[in-house]
């Protein structure tokens, strides 16, 4: 996966090869939830130790 943050226009991006995972304004890098939702969109179970 890689994570991208675009200045210009101050958006995240994260993704896994062409397709893009998560696109916002949220950084992935503070919010577990987006990193969650994008492993949920590649279909990987997610079960964080706090929840």
């Amino acid at each position: 996966m890689k994570i991208r943050h675009i200045r210009s226009i101050d958006i995240w991006l994260l993704s896994k090869g062409n397709k893009i995972l998560y696109r916002g304004k949220t950084s992935p890098w503070q919010s577990t939830e987006v990193i969650a939702a994008a492993l949920r969109c590649e279909g990987k179970a997610v079960h964080w130790a706090n929840q």
